[in-house]
């Protein structure tokens, strides 16, 4: 053995008695919790399921199949789904907004962009839904949209 590999034995070796001291370490604070009212639950297993289900039925056509909308959806004079997955206008849109453009369908211009799926889907599938593509959001993105909705 050389010298060098027995200096670096005998380090590697202190650094593990090292890290493996019994000393304790400083307590863990508890987390801190914090109530957003007027907001859906956590959703279940179930529900996501049944939210990406709906989604490829009825929105993947156009808003694609990762929620992703379509490459043109900014482009000025162009009628393209935007995407759902927190990184279009989606996250800046309450509950209520969200519930209504899917059960109403959107309009630009006086001219319907999105049809409304009210005649198709039920309260509970609309709420699946946004469910479902609420997941996508990445989590700061999701947790700006509890805050700005946390009032109602």
């Amino acid at each position: 053995m050389t010298r060098a590999h027995a200096l670096l034995s005998v380090a590697g070796f202190a650094a593990l008695l090292f890290a493996c001291s019994r000393e304790e370490s400083a307590p863990v604070p508890p987390a801190t919790t914090e109530t957003l009212p007027n907001l859906a639950p956590v959703p279940t297993l179930a529900t996501l399921n049944r939210g990406a289900r709906l989604f490829q039925e009825h929105c993947a056509q156009c808003h694609g199949p990762e929620a992703q909308g379509h490459p043109d959806w900014q482009t000025p004079g162009v009628v393209a789904a935007p995407p759902l997955n927190g990184t279009g206008n989606d996250s800046k849109r309450s509950r209520a907004q969200l519930t209504a453009v899917i059960a109403n369908g959107a309009k630009r211009d006086g001219a319907l962009v999105m049809p409304g799926w009210k005649d198709r889907l039920n309260d509970a599938d609309v709420n699946d839904l946004i469910a479902w593509f609420q997941a996508l959001w990445p989590p700061e993105v999701y947790t700006r949209w509890q805050r700005t909705n946390a009032g109602g």
